[in-house]
């Protein structure tokens, strides 16, 4: 513990990034130096917030500080312990998140560290420590993309520390890990996806059918599929625009990256098909004297509410583990999978179907994938599967579609060796 003299003025912030700011306070002259004292810098983190929201934060946070310094007590931050800084980074991020999601899997991220590190004080963390935990992390089981997830949130925690002026360099920057392999994920062959497709047709026109439709011919994640409304379907220039999710919290947010935020070209299979759906949502929602206008969720639910005056239904966006529900009974009945435990079956137009528990078989996702492992199959170049899965950049697309690329690269040798020898046969 140290005292201080007195803040003088309001304290001076400063930029350091977008979103991100730090500041301090003139503390006064040194009696012995005569010259000016600071105090230790602070960093505040407010990304994706707008002006007003971050300028009611940075006040806030000059007030505190202001007041914790005014009351002659600053922290003796030599004493903190790795664990206790990175709780206390991740406590006061909590605002700056737009998803809880998000947030709850950074506290998983700190729940690992405060583990691996929970009696090392800041000041004498080194380098060489963080190989030896990260090791011995490794014996007690825990995967490599799981490792490599905890160590990039310690460096971004460990700079946040030098940035305040805590430690004098980050211990986590000489420490390097391979980015995790992806793991190979189980698309449809073209075949499979023909058999897919045909199901699907013929499947009676509904929102859960078309949710799939667009999973597979757009190669959408469900969060975004979730989130579409009929404004972001441009029928006269055949595109769809993706601009924001519909989260498992139940809420729209923005879409996951910046290059998320995209707009594809759709076929004209495609556009008929959601053609004669919006027709049918129409006719379904006016059952239930509801209008569709360009906000309507393309893929809807109906929610019925009980109130003293009587039932009123209003239209939701689905919910999406009761689409992926949804999704495991059609492929179960269709031979994309099935239930280990079946509980019931039944006949519907003529076709069996099975109800149970226990599912093994085709995901949503792996519908996203089908379209991007099949497109590199075609000849599609990188940068446009990258644009139209809204990955954040190409290292991604190459990292998960390595196989698919390999094998074009495969392909492209065997057809360059035809070529040369047919000219030289000439």
């Amino acid at each position: 513990m140290s005292t201080r003299p007195r803040v003088i003025g309001n304290g001076s912030i400063y930029q350091v990034k977008e979103g991100v700011f730090q500041y301090r306070f003139n503390l006064g002259k040194d009696p012995k130096t005569g010259k000016y004292a600071y105090s230790p810098k602070r960093t505040l983190h407010c990304e994706g917030m707008n002006k007003r929201t971050q300028n009611a934060m940075l006040r806030k946070a000059l007030e505190e500080y202001k007041e914790e310094l005014n009351s002659g007590i600053v922290r003796d931050s030599g004493n903190r312990t790795v664990a206790e800084y990175a709780e206390d980074f991740h406590s006061l991020r909590e605002d700056s998140f737009r998803s809880p999601l998000a947030y709850a899997r950074e506290g998983n991220y700190i729940s690992h560290i405060h583990e691996m590190f929970a009696h090392i004080r800041l000041a004498d963390l080194h380098p060489d420590d963080i190989r030896h935990i990260y090791a011995d992390a490794r014996k007690k089981g825990m995967s490599e993309a799981e490792l490599h997830g905890t160590h990039v949130k310690l460096r971004q925690i460990l700079q946040d520390a030098v940035d305040n002026e805590l430690i004098l360099r980050n211990p986590c920057i000489p420490v390097k890990l391979p980015k995790p392999t992806y793991r190979e994920r189980d698309p449809l062959t073209a075949e499979e996806a023909s058999r897919f497709l045909s199901c699907l047709l013929a499947e009676p026109l509904s929102a859960k059918a078309t949710g799939t439709m667009l999973l597979l011919q757009c190669g959408l994640r469900r969060g975004e599929m979730l989130g579409l409304t009929w404004e972001d379907i441009d029928f006269g220039q055949h595109t769809l625009s993706v601009s924001k999710q519909y989260t498992n919290d139940k809420t729209l947010r923005a879409p996951k990256s910046k290059m998320s935020r995209r707009t594809i070209a759709i076929n004209d299979s495609l556009v008929s098909y959601l053609n004669r759906w919006k027709q049918e949502q129409q006719v379904q929602l006016s059952r239930y004297t509801l209008d569709q206008d360009n906000k309507t969720p393309i893929v809807n639910g109906i929610k019925v509410i009980k109130t003293e005056d009587g039932k009123f239904a209003t239209v939701v966006n689905v919910d999406g583990h009761n689409f992926d529900r949804w999704f495991r009974d059609f492929c179960v009945d269709s031979g994309f999978g099935s239930y280990s435990n079946v509980t019931r079956r039944f006949k519907r137009g003529g076709k069996e179907h099975i109800r149970g528990t226990g599912y093994s078989g085709l995901v949503p996702h792996a519908l996203r994938h089908t379209q991007a492992t099949l497109l590199i199959g075609e000849g599609a170049d990188v940068k446009t599967v990258q644009a139209r899965l809204g990955h954040a950049s190409p290292s991604t697309t190459l990292s998960i579609y390595s196989h698919a690329i390999e094998a074009n690269d495969r392909k492209a040798a065997d057809a360059f060796g035809e070529l040369i020898s047919k000219e030289s046969s000439s």
